[in-house]
């Protein structure tokens, strides 16, 4: 295969380190503890710790109870620093307040510096812009000149990532390294009914792909705001709004009466994935490629692509001839790019927002000024919304190891240190007396630094913490007693108010196998492409809704259908 002579190479490199150690007393493999892609080797499940102190490592294999796989069945605290070598490692990430990285890069700033002094692992920071990820990303593959970690490796891969392990081998299977990564595989597995947590990790029994994400506390990741001020103008509260029409009264009323121009906004592909406003059409509206497939009474479906589609279209092209909608919503990726208009009057209702990074609005929005949550909205009072609600423990975060990384073990401990109790402290709040601090209470406290960061502290938190929007690790809510956390509650709560269940929710933990993911690939571009070109031409008109038959039929003609028999052939595989 293309990387054997790569994974053979990294692997001798590793069993080198390690020659002098002994199997039952080292903190670091030997020979037979460390495996190759193909290896069949497990710890084992009551292993000698006793420590070898001439080791200049701290990892866990041998130190933690696991079951007859070598998976670990307890969380593993380790003893730090991971390593006294001089090792240096690379981490191709991303940073969305790049404004606010130091000349000398990221590196420099005290979060990875802290990271640094206690794991004693050497990393130096790629950090490519969110835009240019993709491209980069591609240029890096091409040349074979990957970094050691690479975040978000399983988006960014052409085609299916499981072949980029087991076939192409430019990355590593985790499983192999399974003794090195005790807190991540016990997180995977902590319930054992979480199905589509455990088989999104696990793809196949021995199979690992990548480092996702995991939440601690699962809750809505974000949801619709409307400016309550206005809204109590309107004699109206937040809890009252809770219909289509009721939108469409409030955004008619704030564009008319409150002088708001275009009261709301969509994002470019109408909204986010995974912050579903408009699921009470029984379809997601998100124009995301293939990747917005539904089950209704056993069937899939994909978005975008039906009749209930197209009634939703037909609402939302209503609205932008109103004038409700910004007509640059094409231009808006995400909520940075259009965030200076929610503290001024320019708006009054988006969606698509994380309830901290809503509250931090409010903290800083002049007297009078406040935004309330704004439950999914019904087509009909006392409709159940079947999707949309669900929340699964995978959360935006992933990262693969590279297989030409010349220590593999430190490597994934050192991203296993992130779902550790200690590591998960230090990713989720930061550096003590500089984004946090506690008060005379012993409670835990921002600091004004980054209460009155000019990237908003919810952003800035990202490059002084987990940067949550892009790497792995435990996701941890922050527990600050600020007036932002408060609020952010009350928001969730306000979210729950409409009945749902997750009845048409095509599971996440559903894999397909090499010759599913091939026809995937096949027809999965050219599909994403025509939905991008045409489902999206909708809104302004620039498309006629009068054309939507020709439109579906070519969807039809170009893949659709060969696209849904394998998401249907995944999902009754799946329910059996």
């Amino acid at each position: 295969m293309k990387r054997t002579l790569s994974l053979i190479l990294a692997v001798l490199l590793v069993v080198s380190l390690f020659a002098a150690c002994s199997s039952k007393d080292t903190q670091t493999p030997t020979p037979s503890q460390t495996p190759d892609s193909g290896s069949t080797t497990t710890p084992d499940a009551t292993p000698d710790t006793t420590p070898d102190e001439d080791s200049p490592y701290n990892l866990a294999a041998g130190k933690f109870k696991a079951d007859e796989n070598g998976l670990a069945l307890e969380k593993y605290e380790y003893e730090l620093p991971l390593t006294t070598t001089d090792e240096v490692f690379t981490m191709w990430t991303t940073n969305f307040t790049p404004d606010y990285i130091p000349e000398g890069g990221y590196g420099e700033m005290e979060f990875p510096r802290a990271v640094y002094e206690k794991t004693g692992v050497n990393m130096e920071y790629v950090v490519v812009t969110a835009d240019k990820r993709q491209e980069n990303f591609s240029v890096l593959l091409a040349a074979d000149d990957l970094c050691d970690i690479m975040v978000g490796a399983a988006s960014f891969y052409p085609g299916n990532f499981k072949i980029g392990v087991t076939e192409e081998e430019y990355f590593v299977n985790l499983y192999d390294y399974r003794e090195y990564i005790p807190n991540y595989i016990y997180e995977a597995r902590r319930n054992p009914e979480d199905l589509d947590t455990i088989k999104k990790i696990f793809n196949e029994d021995d199979l690992i792909l990548c480092f996702y994400e995991l939440k601690e506390v699962l809750e809505l990741n974000s949801g619709a705001f409307a400016r309550g001020d206005w809204l109590e103008d309107m004699g109206k509260k937040n809890t009252d709004i809770r219909t289509f029409d009721d939108i469409h009264d409030m955004l008619t009323f704030f564009k008319n009466e409150k002088g708001c121009e275009t009261p709301m906004t969509l994002m470019n592909n109408i909204e986010l994935a995974g912050a579903y406003e408009f699921v009470g059409y029984d379809t997601y509206a998100a124009c995301s490629g293939i990747n917005t497939q539904y089950v209704t009474d056993g069937k899939v479906y994909l978005s975008n692509t039906r009749d209930n589609d197209r009634e939703l279209m037909t609402m939302i092209h209503q609205w932008y001839t109103e004038g409700l909608i910004d007509p640059n919503w094409s231009g808006y990726a995400s909520l940075q790019d259009y965030d200076e208009k929610l503290d001024t009057d320019r708006m009054g209702y988006t969606s698509c927002v994380r309830p901290t990074a809503m509250a931090s609005h409010n903290i800083y929005l002049p007297e009078g000024y406040r935004w309330e949550a704004i439950a999914k909205p019904v087509r009909t009072v006392g409709q159940t919304l079947h999707m949309g609600f669900k929340i699964d423990r995978i959360y935006w975060g992933s990262a693969a190891v590279a297989t030409t990384c010349e220590n593999i073990p430190l490597v994934c401990s050192w991203l296993d240190y992130r779902y550790s109790e200690g590591g998960k402290e230090l990713y989720a709040y930061g550096v003590e007396g500089v984004s946090w601090y506690y008060d005379e209470n012993g409670d835990r406290r921002i600091t004004e630094y980054i209460l009155n960061h000019p990237a908003y502290w919810s952003m800035a938190m990202l490059s002084y913490a987990l940067n949550s929007i892009a790497e792995p690790g435990l996701y941890v809510n922050y527990n600050w007693l600020i007036p932002a956390n408060a609020v952010a509650q009350e928001y969730l709560q306000d979210w729950d108010i409409v009945p749902h269940d997750n009845e048409y929710v095509y599971p996440t933990g559903i894999t397909f196998s090499n010759e599913q993911s091939e026809i995937l690939a096949k027809y999965g571009s050219d599909v994403s492409t025509y939905l991008s070109e045409n489902y999206l031409a909708f809104v302004d008109g620039s498309k006629s809704l009068a054309d939507w038959d020709s439109y579906v039929a070519e969807l039809n003609n170009i893949g659709l259908n060969e696209i849904l028999e394998v998401y249907q052939e995944a999902y009754d595989a799946y329910i059996a």
